[in-house]
């Protein structure tokens, strides 16, 4: 268990001090202004820090929460010599801590600080798996080939040797074929080893006081540390005693995420073909380039042993790879079906899959095509795998069995590949084993998801825990003295219950941990700034009328605001469907449209703010994380109140395990989520003290419904609006019109 520090203390005085009118942030940045929230939020990290507490802390839009955590962990490092970890969800507040907030606070410190931003292994080429796959060009198809000589020509000259340097996006295949992993990294015994990026960018890392990292490196990083049960050594980031978690409101869902056990058809078939694949008349991959070398380095010396070896590459492991292929197809088809058989009965075989998702329950094991189809099938596949990885790893034994130096010291690298690849067909089996068993443990869910690519429909099996809680507590708020928690979005209804439940940040759990929380509002003046506006007679969203409404709707208010919005959805189909009535409409009114998934989220914003009367289309990831200031965005309508799919098999899951212990799911569980969510897409609209805007719910619920309230009491204090529908477009009109004069400010 963490204990209080008993190291020197920062002085919250002196820190308090910095942001003062005229400390030194005033005096070395230009514009810069104090806060008081902010000076509070440092000062309440500040007692985390000196007293080894776990702090909750919501801070509003402009609060300037990562200068308020920013100067403690710069000033305990300093007098402490402790490392501080920084996780965030998103790259884009990495990049502004990195480049921005930290090297303006180190100039205005004047201290001498080092902090990098750390990358997962895959992020980093591996110049091992370069050099052989360089050898495999004249064998890959076209596109992969040039691929691999655009990354190659790269290598030459890139200093950090990370994805996100390289100036084109390379397929998931072929950057599998080149990028570091933990499991095909031989370490010391690489000829590359002191030339490794990712080994430079560790050493780089072990240098720095504060650590940036994701979310998932984090956890990546804990579990690492939990399963070798020392906390107190370096794992996958350098040792840190100290953590502050921003935008900590993802935390549940992505724990839930990492800690999941998914098998994808997708996935699978990646691994068979980094082994052996056949492309446009070509055999590539690491067995037949083994295959080749045998022969190159053996050509002078062939004896029966390597006539074996050879035989075996070119007719015994091809002839298994294809009845496994066909196994693990047939595999996840009989899944696919079997979605398809209970949810739609009527349907053909020859109809294509829809998108879906089937939640395994106990009964659906009794079901006959479980038992006569899916179970037969999945312990062929068991049975084939272990044929083939058996068949590797005797392979691997008779060519140590040659005593061929040369031989050894040119294929090193591929058979470690080829080992690494074997034991994730070993994990896939062990995996696919484990979802198919009889038994059900009481905090876990399975289902079976379908995927609608562009080809072909593609399966996932994924095994996940309902309550996250006992995890985090063991691996994170129980391991470091100080954790700080901090987002815009954290309370419901002005308290932190929700979030300390799902999170076990309970005496329960933390008996002996200080917990503190607190609320720091926005800066802005949301009552002269904004205004919220609720048509009150629209019809509720499962009216078969709503999405007619909705859209008529939408259509005014663009008008009042004559575009600069974002219109958020809470699914695909319903954003596909609005998007395709009102397009051309809005097209003919000189309206320019985004939709989400016509190009990538940054590339989409950037050609909204450059646009005159945009209007972009988004849902889930335009709800957070992007930044819109001024004049460029004036308008948020959210169509619906973000409630969950409540027929998810993880959220009926946990719902159906609150409800048995006597719980009220609604109100402890899909509630909370949804108000923070939209408490997300409502500060999506004021993100500076100069901005000004309307944001409309076209969700009646919001008046019509009792825990209305709980949403409108979550949002910081601005106009609202419960109005007529015929009335809203004038009052938007004349909102703008009152406050105009921010504007010209």
């Amino acid at each position: 268990m963490a204990q209080a520090p008993s190291a020197q203390h920062v002085c919250p005085i002196k820190a308090s001090a910095l942001l003062q009118t005229d400390g030194h942030l005033s005096k070395a940045i230009k514009g810069f202004e104090m806060r008081e929230p902010q000076i509070k939020m440092m000062e309440n990290i500040l007692h985390a820090y000196n007293h080894g507490e776990i702090a909750l802390i919501e801070a509003g839009t402009g609060t300037g929460k990562s200068i308020a955590y920013l100067i403690p962990a710069i000033l305990w490092s300093i007098q402490n010599k402790e490392r501080t970890l920084i996780s965030t969800h998103t790259i884009t507040l990495q990049e502004q801590l990195l480049h921005k907030d930290i090297p303006m606070l180190v100039k205005a410190l004047g201290v001498d600080i080092k902090a990098v931003l750390v990358k997962g292994m895959s992020n980093y080429l591996c110049l091992r798996k370069l050099q052989e796959s360089k050898q495999e060009f004249r064998l890959l198809p076209d596109q992969e080939g040039h691929e691999l000589e655009q990354i190659e020509a790269w290598a030459e000259n890139t200093s950090d040797g990370s994805r996100s340097s390289l100036s084109f996006v390379p397929s998931g295949t072929t950057w599998d074929k080149v990028c570091a992993e933990s499991d095909t990294c031989n370490h010391t015994a690489c000829p590359h080893y002191k030339q490794c990026f990712f080994i430079k960018a560790r050493r780089e890392a072990e240098d720095a006081q504060l650590l940036i990292a994701n979310h998932n490196l984090l956890f990546a990083d804990l579990l690492f540390r939990s399963e070798n049960e020392k906390f107190d050594d370096p794992a996958l980031l350098p040792h840190y005693t100290r953590m502050i978690v921003d935008e900590a409101h993802h935390i549940e869902d992505i724990a839930t995420d990492f800690f999941a056990t998914r098998i994808s058809q997708l996935g699978i078939l990646r691994v068979m073909a980094r082994l052996t694949s056949e492309k446009q008349g070509k055999v590539h991959g690491k067995l037949p380039l083994l295959k080749e070398k045998i022969q190159e380095c053996c050509k002078k010396n062939v004896t029966s042993e390597v006539n074996s070896l050879v035989n075996r590459l070119q007719i015994d492991l091809p002839a298994l790879r294809k009845d496994l292929l066909k196994y693990i197809v047939d595999t996840f088809h009989v899944f696919g079906s079997f979605v398809q058989t209970l949810q739609s009965p009527q349907a053909s075989l020859e109809q294509e899959w829809k998108e879906s998702k089937l939640r395994l329950l106990p009964y659906h094991t009794t079901h006959p095509d479980w038992k006569d189809r899916i179970l037969p099938q999945i312990q062929h596949t068991l049975q084939e795998t272990q044929r083939y990885i058996t068949a590797l790893t005797s392979l691997e034994m008779d060519l140590k069995s040659l005593n061929n130096d040369q031989l050894n010291e040119q294929t090193k690298g591929i058979r470690y590949d080829i080992s690494a690849l074997s034991q994730r067909l070993g994990l896939f089996a062990k995996a696919l084993e484990g979802f198919a068993a009889s038994e059900f443990h009481p905090n876990k869910v399975r289902w079976i998801e379908i995927h609608a690519l562009r080809t072909n429909p593609t399966i996932q099996l994924v095994h996940a825990d309902l309550d996250v809680s006992k995890s985090l507590v063991d691996f994170l708020f129980s391991q470091f003295p100080t954790v700080v928690l901090c987002s815009a979005t954290l309370t419901t209804d002005n308290q932190f219950d929700f979030i300390r439940r799902r999170l076990g940040l309970i005496p329960e759990l933390l008996p002996d941990r200080i917990i503190v929380e607190q609320i720091y509002g926005s800066p802005f003046n949301y009552k002269e700034q904004s205004m919220l506006a609720v048509p009150v007679d629209l019809p509720e969203p499962s009216h078969p009328h709503y999405q007619q409404k909705a859209c008529e709707k939408i259509a005014q208010i663009l008008q009042s605001s004559r575009g600069n919005a974002f219109v958020l959805f809470t699914s695909y189909t319903l954003l596909n469907s609005c998007y395709q009535l009102l397009q051309k409409k809005l097209e003919e009114q000189k309206f320019r449209l985004f939709k989400q998934g016509e190009d990538n989220r940054q590339s989409l914003l950037e050609r909204f703010k450059a646009a005159d009367r945009a209007v972009l289309f988004g849902t889930d990831s335009f709800w957070e994380g992007v930044d819109v200031i001024g004049e460029d965005l004036r308008c948020v309508i959210i169509v619906k109140l973000p409630f969950r799919v409540p027929n998810e098999p993880l959220i009926q899951a946990r719902t159906e395990v609150i409800a048995a212990r006597g719980g009220d799911p609604f109100a402890e569980y899909a509630l909370p989520q949804a108000i923070m969510k939209f408490k997300q897409g409502f500060g999506r609209l004021i993100r500076d003290k100069g901005d000004r805007g309307c944001v409309v719910c076209l969700d009646s619920r919001l008046v019509n419904k009792r825990y209305g309230a709980s949403f409108i009491n979550s949002l910081p204090p601005c106009q609202i609006q419960f109005i007529q529908s015929d009335h809203v477009q004038k009052q938007i009109e004349e909102f703008y019109r009152k406050t105009y004069y921010l504007v010209k400010k």
